[in-house]
Formats: C-alpha cells, structure tokens, sequence
C-alpha cells in the first residue's frame, strides 16, 4: 500500500513540474513575459485583457483591464487589435499561455503576459468588495 501511495504522489509532482516547465516553454515562444511592475508601466495605455471568470474580475481586478474569458477568447479573439499590444493576465499564469499561443498563431506579434498572474500583481487595481 505504502508504495502504490508512493507511485501516486511521484506522478503527481511530476506531472505538476512538466506542466510548469511546459508552460514557460510556450510562453517564451508566444509572448513576452513581464514582471508585476514592469506589466504596470508597459501596459498603461493599451489593451489589458483579464482572462478570468467575470465574477473574479468583478471582485477585483486590474485598473483599465477588460474581461474576455478564457474559452470566448479562444474561439474569437477579433476583439483585439493585431497592431497593437497586447497584454493579458490570468490568475496564477497558466491559461494564459495557451491563449498567448493561440494569438501568437494567428499573427499577434506582441503579446505580453503578466508573470506569474494576478495573484503576483502589485500594481494599481479597482476592488468592488
């Protein structure tokens, strides 16, 4: 029993440090990956998109953001302009990377995602509660 518990857990840790290291892989390729402070500067004044659910983003959320969920964003991203930047944020970096390559697919060239998500944001946010 003890080393079935053991196998479970191994493969746990692996598959959540593959999926991590995965992660940063596709957005090394697809985007520019920035740091709170840096998201804040770079971004002021352009396109901020909150991929989270609408009852996260009410809650809380970065000032100037807009929400366009993960899944409608996928499917339809004529929303956003391919001219100009970009910059998209999740809750702790981990959808955000496939969209990110989703974009990057399909001719958005600066897409800019913040490092770490929103739960690593230290910058100017509007809060509802």
């Amino acid at each position: 029993m003890w080393i079935t518990l053991f196998v479970i857990i191994l493969i746990w840790l692996l598959w959540m440090v593959g999926s991590r290291i995965w992660t940063n892989r596709l957005l090394k390729q697809s985007a520019t990956v920035l740091s709170s402070e840096d998201f804040e500067v770079q971004s002021h004044g352009h396109d901020i998109v909150d991929i989270r659910e609408p009852a996260k983003f009410k809650a809380k959320h970065i000032f100037g953001a807009r929400n366009i969920q993960y899944m409608l964003l996928k499917e339809n991203h004529a929303a956003l302009r391919k001219d100009k930047p970009v910059f998209l944020y999740d809750e702790n970096g981990q959808f955000v990377a496939r969209i990110a390559k989703v974009l990057h697919k399909d001719g958005y060239n600066q897409v800019n995602v913040l490092k770490g998500g929103f739960n690593t944001y230290k910058g100017k946010v509007k809060s509802n509660q």
